[in-house]
């Protein structure tokens, strides 16, 4: 199967979750992705745990990438990468503004060398503005785009969502404008500069929360509808939620409250948000007698939406699950057999679909386009490049 970004060719000096998963979603579909990092490894090498640099937060996005280790402050570290740079279809960098024009490595010195260069920033607050030289990370865009607050436990508080949701979605995000740049370059022949930022990919998606916040300003928040929300069994938890009427009713009929259904105060959705409260009671105190597999196999059969609360062993347990395959075991070095989720709308990806070490095919790389090996020990004596040892070779000391 030839994979849709086959033959594209990617420079990614990006760190972190954000642009390394744009770059990582290209290269799961085919593009040949060069991964650039300083001496010190992508930051992401350093959290969450693992050895070696491999990391869940550092394999994650850089699944498929040739990782090359070069000192770009070093002006021959520099000159390297604008080597790189001029037989590139994009460059994806994710620094502050400023930093890549300090190393020569902007967009006006790339394009001089790459007309048709797509190159793609990706930030916290954009090049220009009163917050562009702000620290910008998943943490403060979500603190100050209001998903905390859309996301406050039941006592009013603001929590964080639990992953990087803001650095992931800028990723899915960045990846469909780098597809929609390559499309107009096939009729314009053009580059261009694409400026993506954490600040606007929270609002856009969060854009129906927005609107209904606005559209109810100063209205006290209710459900959509009732029940809509998270009930304990005898053995779990089911989310459980009515949209319709009909669906309401024949949740009743389950739950064993037929009567509900000719409850006049229970008629309507409207007239049931008025009374969530005895509703929920009513909907928990039924809950609690049988166990999840009871309720749920009830529910769907008579098409109530409903799904037992899983954690993500029984979520890649599921039959369904299953079936589509939505997970592959890939042995990643460092890491063991781990599961790895495919891109949605694709298949498996391929065995060596895997993530680099740090500096793993700085020679490989570096040889491929046109540096000779005592070149490049020369580069390595004098630190401005890295190349992990291979297998079988004498040991290097780690920058």
């Amino acid at each position: 199967m030839t994979l849709p970004y086959a033959g594209l060719r990617v420079l990614d000096l990006s760190q972190g979750i954000a642009g390394p998963s744009c770059g990582g979603i290209l290269a799961r579909q085919g593009a040949e992705v060069i991964k650039v990092e300083p001496f010190a490894g992508d930051w992401a090498r350093l959290m969450g745990g693992g050895s070696d640099g491999i990391t869940p937060m550092s394999v994650t996005p850089n699944f498929g990438k040739r990782a090359v280790c070069i000192d770009a402050s070093q002006a021959e570290g520099a000159a390297l990468i604008l080597r790189l740079a001029r037989d590139v279809d994009i460059v994806i960098e994710s620094f502050r503004p400023g930093v890549m024009e300090k190393l020569g490595l902007d967009y006006a010195t790339i394009r001089a060398i790459n007309p048709a260069v797509l190159y793609l920033s990706v930030t916290g607050f954009g090049q220009d503005g009163p917050a562009r030289d702000l620290p910008g990370a998943d943490s403060v865009v979500q603190a100050m785009s209001g998903m905390m607050v859309m996301n406050r436990d039941a006592e009013g508080n603001p929590r964080r969502v639990g992953m990087l949701l803001v650095d992931a979605a800028a990723g899915v995000y960045a990846a469909q404008r780098v597809g929609a740049a390559l499309f107009a370059r096939q009729r314009s022949g053009q580059g261009e500069r694409i400026d993506v930022t954490l600040l606007a990919v929270s609002a856009a998606l969060q854009a129906l929360p927005i609107i209904d916040d606005h559209a109810h300003a100063g209205i006290p928040k209710t459900p959509v509808t009732v029940p809509s929300g998270t009930f304990r069994t005898r053995d779990g938890m089911i989310n459980l939620t009515a949209l319709r009427d009909k669906m309401f009713f024949a949740m009743a009929r389950v739950l064993g409250r037929p009567e509900w259904t000719d409850e006049p105060a229970y008629a309507t959705n409207q007239l049931r948000l008025e009374r969530a409260a005895e509703i929920n009671a009513g909907i928990q105190a039924a809950l609690l007698h049988q166990d999840n597999a009871y309720w749920v196999e009830r529910f769907q059969d008579q098409d109530v939406l409903c799904a037992p609360v899983f954690d993500y062993t029984q979520f890649r347990a599921h039959p369904q699950v299953i079936h589509q395959q939505l997970f592959h075991e890939l042995h990643q070095p460092g890491m063991g057999t781990i599961p790895v989720a495919v891109l949605p709308g694709l298949d498996a990806p391929p065995p060596h679909c895997l993530a680099p070490y740090l500096g793993q095919h700085t020679v490989e790389v570096l040889r491929g386009c046109g540096l000779v090996d005592s070149h490049i020990a020369a580069l390595e004596a004098a630190r401005v490049v890295y190349a992990r040892p291979q297998p079988g070779s004498p040991p290097t000391p780690p920058p």
